[in-house]
């Protein structure tokens, strides 16, 4: 999709109430799910969310509990992208080794016996 249709849609979306960007929602699920290519590229909590969503538009409930559940749905969908990230940056950190430079130990004084002269 190029950037114009892009932001013509975002546009024409934002102008619409919640409930009939719903029915728009559900139109571009039809043709998804005619048209759409098979592979999905949602996370496993972005398709948990679309599923809590579709369960509250079949049982009825207002915009304004939706649009509020969604907020914070997204929000935990935020959190929960930052841990992923910085796991994966811990991770790559682990595989090429620590930055920060190793504290020597310090050394031992040898062991062996000192004479001591006494005049």
């Amino acid at each position: 999709m190029n950037e114009i249709l892009r932001k013509e849609l975002w546009r024409k979306l934002e102008a619409l109430p919640d409930e009939k960007a719903y029915q728009v929602l559900d139109y571009i699920k039809f043709l998804d799910s005619k048209y759409g290519p098979t592979n999905d590229t949602a996370t496993g909590f972005q398709r948990f969310g679309e599923a809590v969503q579709d369960t509250l538009r079949q049982r009825r409930v207002p915009a304004s509990a939706l649009r509020e559940t969604m907020k914070v749905l997204g929000t935990a969908d935020r959190v929960l992208g930052a841990f992923k990230e910085a796991g994966r940056e811990f991770l790559a950190e682990l595989e090429v080794g620590s930055s920060e430079p190793a504290v020597p130990e310090e050394e031992n004084p040898p062991t062996s016996a000192r004479e001591i002269e006494v005049d």
